[in-house]
């Protein structure tokens, strides 16, 4: 008789708690899978950050918390986790009524790119082990991973030679009575060309920006495309940390930079041009677009960007022009670019294997290793 009442009682308590689980398992439940910044430079770490509340009186015993990233971010902490073409995460908690729970994982990005939380999933286990109750979940939140900085000898005697064509074109000498905006303070800026008024309305030191007979303008324009058949992307990835590593050295010095290329996006979108800047902050609309890059439209499209410089062409600027393509069809265009009063600078990446030769004056090669 007692064995009948216990297994009477045991199919009733189990039976309600199978029924509250279907019926309230997701009553106030929430989850949040975030990171920490919103961009990083490639190799600099940030956190992902793990929110789950549980605000019901039942508790929940077996909680899992599943998700997919990039694998290019590399995480300290791998325990529960599983590695494939994505970095699979299966975190578990054991939530208590009314709790909440906060992990932090530290993490470092490896390669530039904009990655996502996906594939995320909870799965909630009942009392005795038997029922599980899942549902998908979505999170927006993304992070950029900047364009690896390129701080070599080699790059610091192309970069003083690109300021040396600047300085030997410009002579730049304000004029006062041209006032042209304001922008933060930098090291190399007077102390007389501080903005008071602005500093204190925007808490940091701002200057007074005047014109010049002649501005110190550069417009990095960046073709993806080349002529290789193998490792098409690490010349791609190259180009584009030229690219940047350039755009934010210029910045530094004050130069108004611009950048177009004829990049795309994932959803094969050719990306839009960076109008001109002179401010920090311009560096990270640079890098955002760089960034944002997935592959190139084709070297024709470039061609068409050059037809455009040409057609309005500004005796102002110097044109850097990065290409790991550097056959004729595109020399021609670049050389009309260079004709008259107006300046070129041709950097052309190309494998330490299979060199580029340069045949102008205004072009120099940036070799690298295969599969360096």
């Amino acid at each position: 008789m007692k064995l009948l009442v216990a297994a009477i009682v045991f199919i009733l308590v189990y039976a309600v708690q199978k029924y509250l689980f279907s019926k309230y398992w997701f009553r106030g439940l929430e989850s949040e899978v975030r990171f920490s910044r919103d961009y990083i430079e490639c190799g600099e770490s940030a956190e992902l950050i793990e929110i789950v509340t549980n605000d019901k009186l039942m508790p929940l015993p077996v909680f899992h918390l599943k998700f997919s990233v990039d694998k290019s971010l590399r995480f300290d902490d791998t325990a529960n986790s599983n590695v494939t073409d994505l970095y699979h995460k299966n975190e578990l908690f054991c939530m208590l009524g009314h709790q909440r729970v906060t992990r932090r994982l530290t993490f470092a990005g490896s390669a530039r790119g904009t990655f996502a939380i996906k594939n995320a999933s909870i799965l909630v286990r009942d009392y005795f082990m038997t029922g599980n109750f899942a549902a998908k979940l979505k999170y927006n939140d993304v992070i950029y991973v900047f364009p690896k900085k390129i701080n070599t000898d080699r790059f610091r005697l192309i970069f003083r030679g690109i300021l040396g064509e600047i300085e030997a074109k410009q002579s730049i000498v304000e004029d006062s009575l041209s006032f042209r905006g304001i922008r933060e303070y930098q090291p190399f800026d007077a102390y007389r060309s501080i903005n008071w008024k602005q500093s204190a309305k925007a808490r940091e030191l701002m200057v007074n920006m005047y014109g010049y007979t002649t501005d110190s303008r550069v417009k990095i324009m960046v073709n993806l495309d080349n002529d290789y058949m193998i490792e098409k992307n690490q010349l791609l990835e190259e180009a584009i940390s030229l690219a940047s590593s350039i755009a934010r050295s210029l910045l530094e010095k004050g130069v108004m930079v611009s950048v177009v290329s004829n990049g795309v996006d994932q959803e094969g979108r050719l990306l839009p041009a960076v109008e001109e800047g002179a401010e920090r902050r311009h560096g990270i609309t640079i890098d955002r677009m760089l960034t944002e890059i997935t592959s190139s439209e084709g070297k024709d499209v470039f061609i068409e960007l050059l037809d455009k410089e040409i057609e309005e062409l500004r005796t102002d600027t110097l044109y850097l022009v990065i290409s790991p393509y550097a056959k004729q069809d595109l020399l021609e265009k670049v050389d009309r670019l260079n004709s008259g009063e107006s300046t070129v600078h041709l950097i052309v990446p190309c494998f330490k294997e299979f060199p580029y030769f340069p045949n102008r004056e205004y072009a120099e090669s940036w070799e690298v290793a295969l599969n360096e």
